[in-house]
């Protein structure tokens, strides 16, 4: 993976994951990403992506989200980095 699009994975997790974290419920949380990853399945194939292309790129991406987001409401809840104590 190329420096430039590890870069626009985490500026575009980091985004993601900051709004998702503004959401009220897990379950909403949880719906937001699996839109996020349908919308980038949708663009990667409409950029000529294969299928399983599109899928790896996508839950690469929503996986980062997740983990920033975990890592988010972790932070917010007071428990320190990592989840350890």
């Amino acid at each position: 993976m190329s420096d430039a699009l590890t870069q626009k994975i985490v500026a575009w997790a980091t985004g993601v994951a900051a709004e998702a974290v503004r959401l009220p419920s897990r379950q909403a949380r949880d719906a937001f990403l699996a839109e996020r990853r349908r919308e980038l399945i949708e663009a990667a194939r409409a950029q000529g992506s294969a299928e399983g292309d599109a899928a790896i790129l996508a839950d690469a991406c929503v996986g980062a989200a997740h983990r920033l987001m975990t890592e988010m409401l972790a932070q917010r809840a007071g428990v320190p980095e990592g989840g350890r104590a």
